[in-house]
């Protein structure tokens, strides 16, 4: 069995755990902050089981539409969304945040891809790599430019 292709991205975030988390699932500001991705759910909507619509739009893709169910939450440290369909291609995104002896998070977002056509993505993960690692720097200044 092959492994599912995977994409991981960190970022290290000067702000408490809490701080970020707040901001992470605030699903009703993405489109404020987020560069490709906007969501149409309240932060009150965060449990296992919650489905979140939203929008992809501004990246190499044409805009689509997207739904998300919430897997796991495990507040302020760890959520967990899947979309897509096994059909084609099915990914579950993790967000998981650790603090750090300075007060700082690190911040690792990461996909793992699933489904008949998932071997396709093989070729472009580095590049989806850049584009996770610029959702984190997005999310670093959303937090780190929010008053203290």
């Amino acid at each position: 069995m092959k492994e599912a292709p995977v994409v991981t991205a960190v970022t290290r975030i000067s702000a408490p755990v809490e701080d970020v988390w707040r901001v992470l699932v605030a699903f009703d500001e993405y489109a404020r902050w987020h560069p490709v991705l906007s969501l149409d759910a309240k932060p009150e909507q965060v449990v296992v089981g919650a489905e979140v619509p939203g929008r992809l739009s501004g990246g190499d893709a044409a805009e689509q539409d997207v739904t998300m169910r919430i897997v796991v939450v495990d507040a302020p440290r760890r959520l967990v969304w899947e979309g897509g369909s096994l059909d084609a291609i099915l990914g579950r995104h993790s967000f998981v945040l650790a603090p750090r002896p300075d007060g700082t998070t690190e911040f690792t977002d990461s996909e793992e891809f699933f489904g008949a056509a998932a071997a396709e993505l093989v070729p472009t993960l580095d590049q989806l790599t850049q584009e996770y690692s610029r959702y984190g720097a997005a999310l670093q200044a959303r937090v780190e430019g929010l008053p203290g």
